[in-house]
């Protein structure tokens, strides 16, 4: 019962995930940066929202994800999501399109202030950005490697400590989580109200796209319904 529970709230954030991609991209040409901040911060408090009903889950439930596709597990998850320094990467790959269809107006002075005109205060924390999460993510994989490898299994009795184990993978889980979380939420606060709606709408079509085709390919199973 709790797994069909979880995969039904898997199913309706995803469709929440849809209704505010839909909402990002009517209104980021829009003239009205409340609104699209307002957006912005409805999009991150959803995925907060996703994050913390995870934290309630059984950790295996969350690493195996068994709603989610054969092609989502296999190709877009890391640590039960999609990888932190993702993020990172989806918005230098789209700062760097815009900026190449645009720099005959950059020459000539006109700003876009779109995401292909990131200024180099903005660039600098984007890459301090990138580091740091760089270096978490390499934390969090070694955590996960040393539960693996069975380091700490055992208890003071000699018997196999099966709570023990789940506890850390749920803490490695968490911990995933929380990165994606602050990924997202910095990367926001370094943008300008467009530009991040352009980032999240690039995120939510990169999320959307592999569960379409996941659910495409898989032929039925526990994937179908986002």
């Amino acid at each position: 019962m709790e797994l069909e529970a979880a995969t039904r709230r898997f199913r309706l954030w995803f469709r929440g995930l849809r209704s505010l991609r839909r909402d990002l991209r009517a209104a980021r040409w829009a003239d009205n940066p409340a609104q699209l901040s307002k957006l912005v911060d409805g999009y991150v408090s959803h995925f907060s929202d996703y994050c913390a009903a995870r934290a309630e889950l059984d950790p295996v439930w969350t690493l195996t994800a068994p709603w989610a596709s054969p092609v989502e597990r296999g190709a877009a998850y890391w640590l039960g999501g999609w990888r932190p320094t993702t993020l990172v990467h989806l918005l230098y790959t789209e700062s760097s399109r815009r900026f190449e269809a645009q720099l005959p107006d950059l020459l000539l002075g006109v700003r876009s202030g779109n995401l292909g005109d990131l200024s180099p205060a903005q660039l600098a924390q984007i890459d301090e950005l990138q580091r740091r999460t760089v270096a978490q993510e390499d934390e969090l994989a070694r955590e996960m490697a040393a539960v693996q490898e069975g380091h700490g299994a055992v208890g003071a009795d000699g018997q196999l400590d099966v709570d023990g184990l789940v506890g850390r993978v749920g803490a490695v889980l968490a911990g995933a989580d929380a990165l994606r979380l602050r990924a997202m939420k910095r990367a926001v606060e370094i943008l300008e109200p467009a530009q991040a709606a352009e980032l999240l709408v690039a995120a939510a079509d990169m999320e959307i796209g592999f569960r379409e085709f996941g659910l495409k390919h898989a032929g039925g199973g526990s994937g179908r319904g986002g």
